[in-house]
């Protein structure tokens, strides 16, 4: 047995106060003389032994009472075998300390991280004289501290000290992996891999191949896996932030959905959850009444930003013992308001009857006298201005019934799109097919490929959009039933679709096309693609009510919010990122070589990081310390307005602190096999000599044993008190 907290065995001193106490408190007696005395000596002889043999009962428990309370602070553990000595050689190893997020969860005293460090530093107390040792921190991510086994033992132990914690996921593998290709290479007898973990379910996700590693090695490399923390500790954590479909705009009301998940083992209530932006006081405050075990609920609330630029929101529940999960932030450019172009095929003199007619009133659903503060600003143009190169001032560009493009506008809106711009594209019954599929420029833009227009089946008089089952994020509300249904948009005619697959080149590289919505039969009606920087997407049928229902459909106005929320948002991980993963953002030439510094997640202090680099054309700021969860905020120079914002979100999976079965784990924590070049010498082998680790901790029956104990001490201190 050994202690991973020795120095609180100096407390076993005060095993001394119970017995100074009982010295202190016992009477003194005064002798007085008193003839009637002699008829109660008999009476006090014959109790004088009972009370004294109960006296010391009560001492002798008193005193285990605190010797119990010393063991329980000092973490006594059962020592276990960490593998064969072989023969007392100096053997090289690699420590690979697990300090992924999960591993911050506390029982009250110390983390699972301090109590891994603590295990580790007691590991190089047990190598061999001579040993050395390498040290990996492993998350997604394998950070080699000291990437060669060292016998400088100094190093090691000030390396491991000072190891942050991280809020990166888990994945052992690939730090097993790394430690088996580097001892592989390295000379002698016998070599050996200690993996300390919470073993994490989520830890194991490659359990397969680390099984199939250890097997393939264990003739040559001794493993040994050491696990610290109890097992499934309750755990609340808001899992997911997203806005909910509407645009950053400023003073517009920008809705959020928080997932909060109760990964306990019984049900929670009354949870509150706060939505601040920056650093500002809560903008908005609800209460989830009840959270079943296993399961998440979604909870929305509203934000607003009063200047246009970066910023973040986070949302955030009471603490817990993994506080690292009790709030969960996003990054986000505000924009001042929106330029949508809406440009129109033909001419029509009819106001009403005109191709962006429907799209105008739908982009500003509001009162003439209100269209001045609303955040999107429309403008109906006819097919020629796309000629123009002031079209990159719009966020988002609207084709509605237009035939062809002259070659300069089809080449202006390719560069726009490239360069990030979003095209959302209505054909009508002018529109010419073969232009739209063979054009050089335009064509590639499109998600896919155009059929000759039709009507539904000859047994239908409309095709109608899918009901239920929407899976593309533009149309994931409706499968709220609160929020009603697509299924009511009928077409008399369309475009059958046929989606393009991924298409490279450097000048316009285009991802696989995306199904927004289908039709009722499973056709296409809604087709989406990333290309270059931008979106681009492509409606089946019209935007006026020529061919569909959809203008005049409830759902218009909110789905086409929504499509310019979505195409007008930053890229895919272009500022929420992932633990470890690196920021990198373009900015004007003229700061390249500015000091950059940064407000990493919970500080109040900038601190310079480095300088902004210079690039052909244009600089680029990048930040890639990223390993703590939250939003951190890049300032160039003197300037007091971020330059850039951009958040770190934690693995959800890691607030799930249920670990793997040790059924499963059975093979690799209790190894029968040895190296075959290992050579034990005949003192070891009678002797049965093992290396020994700690292994479980005896707090809990100890703490169980204390508070039996103080239950009988208390009954007999009241029972031994009564009158006799």
């Amino acid at each position: 047995m050994t202690f991973l907290n020795p120095a609180m065995l100096f407390g076993l001193l005060a095993v001394s106060l119970p017995v100074a106490i009982h010295l202190l408190s016992k009477p003194r007696l005064k002798r007085v003389r008193w003839a009637a005395t002699k008829f109660l000596l008999a009476s006090v002889q014959k109790n004088r032994r009972r009370v004294q043999v109960e006296d010391l009962l009560l001492l002798i428990l008193r005193s285990l009472l605190v010797v119990l309370l010393v063991l329980i602070f000092a973490r006594p553990a059962l020592l276990t075998d960490a593998g064969p000595q072989l023969g007392g050689l100096a053997a090289p190893a690699v420590i690979i300390l697990d300090d992924s997020m999960s591993m911050g969860q506390s029982d009250g005293v110390k983390t699972r991280f301090e109590q891994a460090k603590a295990m580790a530093d007691d590991l190089l107390d047990h190598l061999e004289p001579g040993s050395s040792s390498a040290l990996y921190l492993v998350t997604y991510h394998v950070k080699a501290v000291i990437p060669k086994p060292t016998q400088d033992m100094s190093i090691l132990r000030r390396s491991i000290d000072q190891a942050p914690l991280t809020d990166g996921g888990s994945d052992l593998y690939p730090g097993i992996k790394m430690a088996v290709d580097l001892l592989k290479g390295l000379p002698g007898t016998h070599r050996e891999i200690f993996v300390l973990t919470d073993s994490q379910t989520a830890a194991w996700r490659e359990l397969g191949k680390i099984r199939d590693l250890v097997d393939l090695n264990k003739k040559d490399i001794a493993f040994h896996f050491l696990s610290v923390g109890d097992h499934g500790e309750d755990n609340l954590a808001v899992s997911g932030l997203q806005v909910a479909g509407t645009t950053a705009a400023v003073n517009q009301p920008l809705r959020c959905a928080i997932t909060v998940s109760n990964w306990g083992r019984s049900a929670v209530q009354n949870v509150p959850v706060k939505l601040v932006a920056d650093d500002n006081p809560p903008q908005d405050e609800g209460m989830i009444d009840r959270i079943e075990p296993g399961t998440s609920k979604i909870i929305t609330l509203v934000a607003r930003f009063r200047d246009p630029g970066h910023h973040s929101l986070t949302a955030s529940i009471p603490g817990d013992r993994l506080p690292a999960d009790n709030q969960r932030a996003t990054a986000l450019l505000v924009l001042d308001q929106i330029n949508a172009l809406v440009v129109e095929g033909t001419a029509n003199p009819d106001f009403a009857a005109r191709d962006g007619f429907f799209l105008s009133h739908a982009l500003v659903p509001v009162s003439p006298d209100q269209a001045a503060q609303y955040y999107v600003k429309v403008a109906t143009v006819p097919t020629d201005e796309l000629e123009n190169s002031t079209i990159a001032q719009n966020q988002v560009i609207f084709l509605s019934n237009v035939a062809q493009l002259t070659p300069r506008g089809a080449q202006n809106l390719r560069d726009y799109v490239n360069h990030g711009g979003a095209l959302v594209v209505f054909p009508g019954p002018t529109t010419d097919v073969n232009y739209y599929n063979s054009d050089p420029n335009f064509s590639v833009l499109l998600p896919a490929t155009l059929g000759r227009a039709q009507g539904p089946p000859d047994a239908q008089k409309f095709l109608g959009w899918q009901s239920k089952g929407y899976e593309h994020p533009i149309v994931t509300l409706w499968n709220k039933p609160e929020s009603g249904t697509l299924g009511g948009i009928r077409v008399t005619k369309y475009f059958p679709l046929t989606p393009k697959p991924a298409a490279g080149g450097t000048a316009s590289p285009a991802q696989a096309a995306q199904v927004v919505v289908k039709y009722a039969d499973g056709e296409p009606a809604v087709a989406e693609q990333s290309v270059g920087k931008g979106k681009v997407i492509l409606f089946s049928s019209t935007a006026t009510t020529a061919w569909t229902t959809l203008p005049i459909h409830p759902a218009f106005v909110p789905l086409l919010i929504r499509i310019i929320s979505y195409v007008t948002s930053a890229p895919s991980g272009g500022l929420d990122l992932s633990p470890g993963q690196p920021f990198a953002s373009a900015v004007d030439s003229e700061y390249a070589g500015q000091k950059l510094s940064v407000l990493r997640p919970g500080e109040k202090k900038l601190r310079i990081v480095g300088t902004i680099e210079s690039g052909e054309q244009s600089a680029f700021l990048r930040y890639a310390d990223t390993d703590l969860a939250g939003p951190y905020r890049l300032f160039i120079g003197d300037d007091t307005k971020p330059a850039a914002v951009f958040a770190v979100q934690s693995d959800p999976d890691e607030s799930n602190l249920a670990q793997e079965p040790k059924s499963d784990l059975e093979p690799l924590l209790n190894p029968t096999a040895t190296p075959d070049n290992a050579q034990p010498n005949a003192s070891d082998q009678a002797q049965g000599s093992h290396r020994k680790v700690p292994g479980q901790e005896l707090w809990f029956p100890l703490a169980l044993a204390a508070l039996l104990l103080a239950l009988i001490e208390t009954g007999l201190a009241h029972r031994f008190s009564q009158s006799k």
